[in-house]
């Protein structure tokens, strides 16, 4: 290039950095403002992305920085919503585990209730039988014995007549005996009379007006 160059000598750490930070050089540049034509066909193709950058750099920016906000949001309520759910459902599964051995406990508690009542109503019933039996049968020897007792006290009531009547018979057969030997063929008996206690027809006959039997 015939033209010269007095800013590129006196700039070379600026250079430097266009050389760096955006991959552009002053050969480029001046390989450009001569025609060459690569050189402007790279420069413009870095042109048309610059423009293109620059024109949605605002909404790309406030989109992906939405987008990051958006993604960080997003995991930050997940992993709440997530440890919440994980503190939560273990609490849920223990209470559902409570009721169920609440439930198990109260089922197992009214059958051995049941069972208990059922066993108790059971002794009761046979508690109530022996003891009916028992009075039943206490009834039934007390009312035999006082039978067997009357019925001994009527006979010994009875037998006093035939007793007391054996006594007057064998007395009067002894003095009707000394009698006869005395008086011979002028004996009678009508001189020697007899007591007569009532016969044992006569006693039942008064045990029948007077218990029934």
């Amino acid at each position: 290039m015939k033209l010269k160059n007095l800013v590129t000598s006196k700039s070379r750490h600026l250079e430097r950095q266009l050389k760096t930070k955006f991959n552009a050089s002053t050969n480029l540049v001046v390989r450009a403002l001569t025609g060459d034509k690569s050189a402007l066909k790279l420069i413009g193709q870095m042109g048309n992305d610059g423009a293109k950058i620059s024109e949605f750099a605002p909404q790309v920016r406030e989109q992906m920085l939405a987008a990051i906000k958006g993604t960080e949001d997003l995991n930050i309520v997940l992993s709440d919503i997530y440890k919440q759910a994980g503190v939560s459902g273990e609490k849920i599964e223990r209470a559902v585990q409570s009721a169920i051995l609440a439930d198990t406990h109260l089922a197992n508690i009214l059958e051995e209730m049941k069972l208990d009542f059922t066993s108790s109503k059971e002794k009761e019933a046979l508690r109530h039988q022996q003891a009916t039996d028992h009075l039943l049968l206490k009834a039934w020897v007390d009312k035999h014995m006082m039978q067997v007792d009357g019925e001994y006290k009527m006979l010994q009531a009875e037998l006093q007549t035939d007793i007391r009547q054996q006594t007057i018979d064998l007395q009067h057969d002894k003095e009707l005996g000394k009698y006869y030997l005395e008086m011979g063929d002028n004996a009678r008996d009508d001189f020697k009379p007899k007591k007569q206690y009532a016969g044992r027809s006569i006693v039942q006959k008064i045990k029948d007006a007077l218990i029934g039997f």
